[in-house]
């Protein structure tokens, strides 16, 4: 059996060796918003465990012989699911890369490609429905969206899973090597306050005005989705005083922290934990900081374009990821948590209990979740811009 066929159609950044999503992510200004279910309008079609009825005309339930044509971030996806929805289904599966959410919703919105699957952000899919680029899903030809957590049936973006299925998540925080900073701070404030006094250490910030902005706007007790201009005068006075022992905003930084060449960062979870596991074998111990109070957390969703040619191979895709075994192979390969229930007893524990990547439910409540609108958007990337200045 072939590999699936894999092609980059957008420029993956700088740095060695291709751009995984969590490294391309802060490419473009987006910001955040509190669940604001309005934001999506409509009551949820999916009970509580998430099985709902059908949301668009049938569309029959033969699965089309293919290829199925995705477009993906790089190295999202086990290869192996891809052999086995082949060997299961019979589509012969083809990705194509992106760089951004900005990217694949030109290509989306330009009429090129029909893809069959895409994954944007969870912030982008209010836009990405409101452009009619969406095909409503299915539920009856998704009979595992009973397998999703409950939280990620309700999600701002989608409530109900009219056109979204959360594929994974992950936080956004600081990181450090603990031989460099032994006693971390326990509050974002501390982490923001003690950047100045490790000037002339390796610290590197995520490209992005939605990552470094957000936390510090966290880290002043202020709302993250606000769009107050004295909130962001705020945020900059906090990430000004920092900027001198900031040596590098870039957002491929796992194989640096691999090697032990960052000191302190801010980066994701998965990335992180990857980039741990690798550094330990070198003797370097990674911490993560996990906010106790208020942080942000993002989601990746499976979605199918209206103009895509296979829509039942499409839905039996997104089904087969739902799949408690494929789920779990999922979170071992990639590192962030995919939300479907069954799927930890197929985790290795190392991964399933790594408190990077497993953060408490009740602590994940307290944080908020992104959603991106235009107004949100030109306030951070205005300070953003003068901060980068």
């Amino acid at each position: 059996m072939q590999d699936p066929e894999f092609k980059v159609l957008a420029p993956r950044g700088s740095g060695p060796g291709p751009m995984t999503r969590r490294q391309a992510i802060g490419v473009g200004g987006v910001g955040l918003a509190s669940l604001l279910l309005a934001a999506c309008g409509g009551k949820s079609g999916a009970s509580a465990g998430g099985a709902a009825a059908s949301t668009t005309k049938s569309i029959g339930t033969k699965v089309e012989a293919g290829p199925l044509l995705m477009a993906n971030w790089a190295d999202y996806v086990d290869p192996a699911h891809y052999k086995a929805y082949q060997a299961r289904f019979g589509p012969k599966v083809q990705v194509e890369g992106y760089g951004s959410n900005d990217e694949l919703i030109a290509k989306l919105s330009a009429g090129g490609s029909a893809y069959d699957v895409v994954v944007p952000s969870g912030r982008y899919i209010p836009e990405v429905v409101q452009k009619g680029l969406a095909r409503p899903l299915d539920h009856s030809l998704l009979p595992n969206l009973k397998n999703l957590e409950p939280k990620f049936t309700q999600n701002a973006w989608d409530p109900g899973n009219k056109h979204s299925i959360t594929k994974n998540f992950g936080v956004t925080s600081f990181y450090y090597r603990k031989d460099v900073v032994p006693q971390p701070p326990d509050t974002m404030l501390g982490w923001w306050q003690l950047l100045p006094k490790l000037k002339g250490k390796t610290i590197n910030i995520i490209e992005g005005s939605s990552s470094a902005m957000s936390l510090a706007l966290l880290a002043l007790d202020l709302d993250p989705s606000s769009t107050k201009d004295a909130d962001y005068k705020a945020a900059m006075k906090l990430m000004t005083a920092a900027k001198p022992a900031i040596t590098n905003i870039n957002s491929t930084y796992i194989d640096r922290l691999g090697r032990g060449d960052i000191d302190v960062g801010i980066g994701w979870n998965g990335d992180v934990a990857r980039a741990a596991e690798t550094a330990k074998k070198k003797g370097i111990e990674i911490g993560f900081f996990v906010p106790q109070d208020r942080g942000f957390y993002w989601t990746d969703e499976w979605l199918i374009p209206a103009a895509g040619k296979n829509p039942v191979a499409a839905h039996a895709w997104i089904n087969f990821m739902l799949e408690p075994k494929i789920a779990g192979t999922e979170q071992d390969y990639m590192g962030y948590v995919v939300p479907v229930n069954g799927a930890l007893q197929f985790v290795p524990p190392a991964i399933a209990k790594n408190p990077m990547i497993a953060i408490p439910d009740d602590v994940l409540a307290k944080y908020s979740s992104p959603i991106n609108t235009p107004e949100l958007t030109a306030i951070q990337s205005k300070y953003y811009s003068l901060f980068r200045s």
